[in-house]
C-alpha cells in the first residue's frame, strides 16, 4: 500500500487538473475568441466609424446670414406678362435667389444665367424645388420685355415652376435694384456697333421668406456652394430649427 503524496497521487491530481482546464466554463467568451482571430480588422473598423463620427460632430454650420436690408415694395411684371409684387414674394413662403441680367448682354449676363441654372439643378437633386424660387430681374427693360424673357428662359433651359423672369418700367426697375438692393447699374453703352453693354453686379442675392436681404455671393463655384449653404441654414432657421 502507497502512502499518501506517491506518484500515483501526483498523477491522479494532474488528470483533475487537466479535466478541470477543458472545461467549458474555463474557455474564454465567444467574442474574446473572435476579437484574437480578428484584431486588425476589428480595430481598422473602429478607426474609420470615430473618424467618421468626429467629422460629423466637428462640422460647424455656417451661421445665419445677417440682414442687410429688406426688399422694397414693387410691382414687376413676370415672363407671362403678370405682376408679381412683394407680397406675392411673402405670401410664397419661400427662400429667394435673384440675379440680374439683361438679354442683349455681351459680357457678364451669360455667367450670371448659367450659375443659376447650376444652381437650380442643385436645388432640384436635393428636393428643394417647393421652397427655393430663383428671380432674374433685367437691367434693360426697355428692350426686355416679358416676350423677349420668356424665350430667354426658354434658349437657357431655366425650369419655370421655381423660376421667375422679371421686367417693369425703368423707374420701378431702379427703385427695385439700386433703392432696394443697393446694387449699381451703369448707363447703356455702345461698345461696338449693334452692340450694348450695360454695367451692373453679377452677385446673386439671398433673400429670406420674411423679404429680408441675407447677403450676396459670387458666381464662382465656391461662391455657389456658400450660397447653398447659406440657403439650406436660413431655410432651417425660419422652420424652427
Amino acid at each position: 500500500m502507497e502512502p499518501p503524496g506517491t506518484l500515483a497521487d501526483a498523477g491522479g491530481a494532474g488528470t483533475v487538473g487537466a479535466a478541470a482546464a477543458d472545461a467549458p466554463w474555463n474557455e474564454p467568451a465567444p467574442w474574446i475568441k473572435f476579437l484574437r482571430r480578428h484584431i486588425w480588422t476589428v480595430g481598422i473598423v473602429f478607426f474609420v466609424v470615430m473618424i467618421t463620427t468626429m467629422r460629423f460632430l466637428l462640422i460647424r454650420r455656417p451661421p445665419l446670414p445677417e440682414a442687410m436690408g429688406e426688399v422694397p415694395a414693387f410691382t414687376l411684371q413676370d415672363q407671362r406678362g403678370e405682376n408679381f409684387t412683394r407680397e406675392d414674394m411673402i405670401a410664397a413662403d419661400k427662400t429667394w435667389v435673384v440675379g440680374f441680367v439683361f438679354t442683349r448682354c455681351p459680357s457678364t449676363c451669360p455667367a450670371v444665367s448659367r450659375a443659376m441654372l447650376s444652381f437650380q439643378e442643385q436645388i432640384d437633386r436635393s428636393r428643394l424645388n417647393d421652397h427655393v424660387e430663383l428671380l432674374t430681374v433685367t437691367v434693360d427693360p426697355e428692350y426686355d420685355t416679358p416676350e423677349v424673357l420668356a424665350a430667354y428662359a426658354a434658349d437657357i433651359g431655366a425650369d419655370l415652376e421655381n423660376w421667375r423672369f422679371l421686367t417693369a418700367d425703368e423707374q420701378a426697375i431702379e427703385d427695385f435694384v439700386v433703392g432696394g438692393f443697393k446694387l449699381a447699374v451703369g448707363e447703356r453703352e455702345e461698345v461696338e456697333p449693334g452692340v450694348f453693354d450695360i454695367a451692373h453686379s453679377t452677385k446673386l442675392a439671398l433673400v429670406d421668406r420674411f423679404g429680408n436681404i441675407r447677403g450676396y455671393y459670387a458666381i464662382d463655384e465656391d461662391g455657389l456652394a456658400e450660397l447653398y449653404h447659406r440657403t439650406l441654414r436660413v431655410m432651417r432657421v425660419e422652420e424652427g430649427e
